[in-house]
């Protein structure tokens, strides 16, 4: 009797950046009550955000995820880095999404739940969300829990001006995935 050989094929980086921002998308699109998500937003100001949702269900808050792709995460100064970025995004709600199973996860999660994910005013915190790391196997099929949220995010203080280019942009596109009603 023959063996079989697993045909086991890697996804790019692209591809898998891609299934990555989907499945944010559908914990998103879970989590919200009534969401409007755009993949892969391109709006000025407002860079490397993978995921946009618009949870219109009450005031309207915008939540955007920055998606870390590789088997390191950043480490030290650049987790503080990581979080600054995060942190000045004009969006209400703001996450980091990496993969579950990481070399230098405690440094990660020590950054995270410690006082570096807050905002300056203790008003807002950057949520973090761990995702199955072996999303680049293209066999893998995916569930629901692919993709946890590990620190909530608390929600930023937000002036209407800085809010106006995600506005313009929400109100010129189409989202990508919307909940009828």
């Amino acid at each position: 009797m023959g063996s079989v050989e697993s045909n086991v094929r890697s996804l790019s980086v692209k591809q898998s950046n891609g299934r990555i921002s989907n499945l944010v998308a559908d914990f998103l699109r879970r989590k919200l009550t009534v969401p409007e998500i755009y993949l892969k937003p391109r709006i000025p100001g407002v860079n490397g955000v993978d995921v946009i949702a618009v949870d219109h269900a009450g005031s309207g808050d915008v939540h955007g995820v920055k998606v870390l792709d590789g088997p390191t995460a950043p480490s030290g100064s650049d987790v503080s880095s990581l979080i600054a970025l995060t942190t000045v995004l004009p969006l209400h709600f703001k996450y980091v999404a990496v993969p579950s199973k990481l070399d230098n996860e405690s440094d990660l999660l020590t950054a995270f739940r410690g006082a570096r994910s807050f905002d300056d005013s203790g008003i807002g915190r950057v949520g973090l969300i761990y995702y199955t790391s072996d999303l680049n196997d293209a066999e893998l099929t995916t569930d629901a829990e692919a993709v946890k949220l590990i620190v909530k995010p608390e929600r930023f203080l937000l002036r209407g001006e800085n809010l106006a280019s995600v506005e313009k942009y929400l109100s010129n596109e189409k989202p990508d995935i919307r909940v009828r009603l």
